[in-house]
């Protein structure tokens, strides 16, 4: 009988290969030992790896999604998103696997926009309220399959050999924003149980690296690079090694660690946090990929909030690849922080909308969204301090944020330019 014996090493955060399990294999059966928890798959943990380094590198979108589609068992799949500002298609394709040219994909979605909004607006339906991201296939979403069959899209998807589709909702504050779709061959079943529960792990990872993407996004739409045009940008941004030091800062961040009294670099270089609970919610985020993507599809409750030091809003980004630094592997984080005491510019209207708010709580937005505090609004509005407090309160609740930096957090899922004037 032949035996073989695999070792599994993964990188923590400060550089060192650690044992994440031992794989004994015979010619009868195949047993794991875990460390740390659930077993880590290295060929899972070196994709979730590449969907945050598309976050900064858009390009990166199609090879990602390949792989996803691989791990998936599916033929091709998208992601598609709306039109932050309002325009005239509600969601159109944002990123698309290299199965099919885009430019194919793109004209298939116009063309069947109307049925493709009416099976979107039946997913929505089956959707719980929770955090999660749930995967919904077309036999869920219809309780009558052979009526699916005879929808005048699905005929075209089945004129391409594709058949099968799941779909997911990537942001649960505003469902159009990002959208996932997964389309299998027409010769293979629906999506399995196992393919399913792969596909859990990694969207939760996908729908934070689309909403950490926004500024690098923006950026390329003006046709520039994050390195060089960083300081356009109104949040944040601090480029660290794998050990934690400042590779590059642009002008926003170096004014938030020199004036908010919440980060300090430390005489190695290292950026570390001055509070004892947010450092140590950092280091547990750099330490392992998996620790992020908690709140699934609320990726904005994950932020590290320090509201007695600046009012900021602090995410981190794993980063394997940046091709701005090196043409190979660079092994670090991007961090990205917004000063939800400065004034952004948002659509009440939608807000309004989304979470049922009275007109009383909406008038409030722009206050709220401009930094001022519930005193500040009293005596601008000419309204008693406690009438206030009892709005803000039930905005709060009504939008699912536990402080007011997480709700300006949440004002991001809702159009806001990140880009300076100047």
């Amino acid at each position: 009988m032949g035996y073989q014996i695999d070792l599994h090493f993964v990188q923590s955060g400060d550089g060192v290969d650690v044992l994440a399990g031992i794989e004994l294999k015979c010619d009868l059966q195949v047993r794991s030992l875990q460390f740390g928890g659930a077993k880590m798959d290295p060929r899972m943990n070196e994709l979730i790896h590449s969907i945050y380094d598309a976050a900064i590198d858009p390009k990166l979108w199609p090879a990602v999604l390949d792989r996803l589609v691989d791990a998936s068992g599916a033929f091709s799949c998208a992601i598609f998103e709306s039109d932050e500002y309002g325009g005239s298609i509600p969601f159109q394709v944002a990123h698309m696997s290299n199965a099919f040219p885009i430019t194919e994909f793109k004209n298939y979605a116009l063309q069947y926009l109307a049925h493709e909004t009416v099976e979107r607006s039946l997913a929505k339906s089956a959707l719980s309220t929770f955090d999660e991201i749930e995967a919904i296939s077309d036999e869920a979403v219809y309780d009558d399959y052979e009526e699916f069959l005879n929808q005048p899209n699905v005929k075209s998807m089945m004129e391409f050999g594709l058949r099968h589709r799941v779909i997911a909702f990537l942001n649960k504050d505003n469902l159009d924003l990002s959208q996932f779709t997964l389309q299998y061959a027409d010769g293979r079943g629906p999506a399995t149980a196992e393919e399913l529960n792969r596909l859990n792990v990694l969207l939760p990872h996908l729908a934070k690296s689309l909403d950490l993407s926004r500024p690098a996004r923006q950026l390329a739409s003006e046709r520039l690079d994050v390195l060089g045009a960083m300081d356009r940008l109104v949040v944040g941004i601090s480029v660290l090694d794998r050990h934690g030091r400042i590779v590059q800062e642009n002008r926003e961040f170096c004014r938030q660690r020199q004036e908010c009294g919440v980060f300090e670099e430390a005489p190695n270089g290292v950026l570390r946090f001055k509070n004892a609970k947010d450092e140590k919610r950092f280091h547990e985020l750099k330490s392992d990929v998996r620790n992020h993507g908690k709140f699934g599809a609320r990726p904005r409750k994950e932020v590290i909030s320090k509201e007695d030091g600046g009012y900021l809003s602090v995410e981190l980004q794993h980063l394997n690849r940046f091709g701005e630094i090196s043409s190979g592997i660079f092994t670090g984080f991007v961090l990205y922080s917004i000063d939800t005491s400065l004034p952004v510019s948002i659509n009440p209207a939608a807000l309004q909308q989304a979470f049922g708010l009275t007109q009383a709580e909406a008038a409030l937005i722009p206050a709220l969204a401009n930094g001022m505090t519930n005193t500040e609004i009293a005596e601008t509005n000419g309204r008693a301090v406690p009438t206030i407090n009892g709005q803000v309160k039930s905005i709060l609740s009504k939008t699912q944020c536990s402080t007011r930096t997480q709700f300006v957090r949440l004002l991001m899922s809702f159009g806001v330019n990140l880009l300076r004037d100047d």
